[in-house]
């Protein structure tokens, strides 16, 4: 078997350097091709001053050993997550572990029986309040999912999967998850990997043990040859169908066209100074943004709302979010606070929209109804000529998170190495 000598890569967030990486360090000639200025992809920190700002993932969620290994190798330190999560509700605010409860019930899922959606689930097995409020709204905002359309099987899957690696605790890296992305564009340079960022790919032609991608870049299409390439695109640009594949892909139509894709808003408020503690997770449910957490690298509070209350929101302008972030959090930390008084303490208010963002377009992926086997039909390689990595290709039901994404990427390059090996 002729041993593959180079490969391309699609698309430049962590799966796709992730790939180029371990490609390039066993002496592929590998080259990665991003639509974008910037690599990254959902990982993109900007800075307010000294102190970093996450537009898109933030935590590094539980004992993923890949991704804490690239942590450590870049050098980087982290700072512990608090666990702790508070409830706001009729004024107050009041301690509850969230995850044993939503742990519990999502236990209620048996996956013996026929696979229905989450919402269904809540009704059928009459689970009771608060419960049944706080699973709906986690599942809503850690899975950017619509109750109605995301499958119970894979949540419970998805459960024991987090339960195996801690995924309740977690860290952030102290300069900001983008350092870790400098890193890999760091370590594939050093390993001749090639980085061609601004280039939009167009046309994927291809047949066994060859690939031709037609790309724009600079107004001009460009052509880019190779024996193998791995797809490493965001589920959003998939669905939207604007990168062509020739000869067609009917097996990964259908998987594209099965998974969902959610959103997700998130916005950050950078104050002059610190006058709270920093407390973890607030949750208030009956709000349009429900969930709001401090940060320990600097005086800032995020609020996130995802699912059918992102989908809610995602229209409306940057202006419009921030003021009701602001009046949402008059009410859980600042009652004393006059609104004007609270304006005059913030320095700066950040949000980043990925629905509309042309490389991404939605926050990440999710799983309907009977939907558990769409990630292994989108990662199944195609005539061992290309490779498919990403989060939503994530075969343990934890889609939407970096770790997974990262690994994806270094499966689809392992595969690669295999097959030629």
């Amino acid at each position: 078997m002729t041993r593959t000598k180079s490969a391309l890569v699609i698309g430049g967030g962590i799966a796709g350097l992730a790939a180029t990486l371990e490609l390039a360090r066993n002496k592929i000639s590998v080259r990665l091709i991003e639509a974008n200025h910037r690599f990254g992809g959902r990982i993109h920190t900007i800075h307010s001053g000294a102190i970093p700002i996450e537009l898109g993932a933030e935590f590094v969620h539980g004992q993923s050993q890949p991704l804490l290994h690239a942590i450590r190798r870049a050098k980087l330190k982290t700072r512990p997550v608090p666990e702790k999560s508070r409830l706001f509700k009729n004024g107050r605010l009041t301690e509850i572990n969230l995850w044993d409860i939503v742990g519990k019930t999502l236990n209620h899922i048996d996956i013996r029986h026929p696979d229905v959606s989450f919402e269904q689930f809540l009704i059928r097995q009459k689970i009771k309040e608060p419960a049944r409020t706080f699973a709906r709204n986690f599942v809503m905002g850690f899975d950017a999912a619509d109750p109605n359309r995301a499958g119970a099987h894979a949540l419970r899957l998805a459960a024991y999967s987090a339960e195996q690696m801690h995924l309740e605790t977690g860290l952030r890296v102290t300069k900001g998850y983008s350092a870790l992305v400098d890193d890999f564009v760091k370590q594939i340079k050093l390993h001749n990997g090639r980085l061609i960022s601004s280039a939009r790919v167009r046309h994927v032609e291809w047949k066994k043990g060859k690939v031709k991608i037609i790309a724009g870049q600079n107004h001009q299409p460009k052509s880019f040859h190779a024996d193998v390439a791995v797809i490493a695109l965001p589920l959003g640009i998939l669905k939207s169908n604007v990168v062509k594949f020739t000869p067609s892909l009917p097996d990964k139509i259908e998987a594209v066209q099965g998974l969902e894709f959610g959103n997700v808003v998130k916005i950050i408020f950078h104050f002059k100074e610190r006058t709270w503690d920093d407390f973890g997770f607030i949750h208030a449910f009956d709000e349009q943004i429900p969930t709001w957490w401090s940060d320990s690298r600097g005086p800032i509070l995020t609020g996130w709302a995802g699912g059918p209350k992102a989908d809610a929101l995602h229209k409306h302008s940057r202006a419009y979010l921030e003021a009701l972030g602001l009046k949402i959090l008059r009410k859980i930390l600042f009652a004393n606070t006059s609104p004007v008084s609270l304006r005059r303490q913030l320095v700066a208010s950040h949000y980043r929209n990925w629905a509309i963002d042309p490389h991404i377009r939605g926050a990440y992926s999710y799983l309907p109804v009977n939907g558990l086997d769409l990630p292994k039909l989108l990662a199944a390689p195609v005539a061992d000529t290309l490779f498919f990595a990403g989060e939503a290709t994530v075969s343990d039901a934890q889609t939407g998170t970096v770790f997974g994404a990262l690994q994806s990427g270094q499966r689809a390059a392992r595969e690669i190495l295999k097959s030629t090996s």
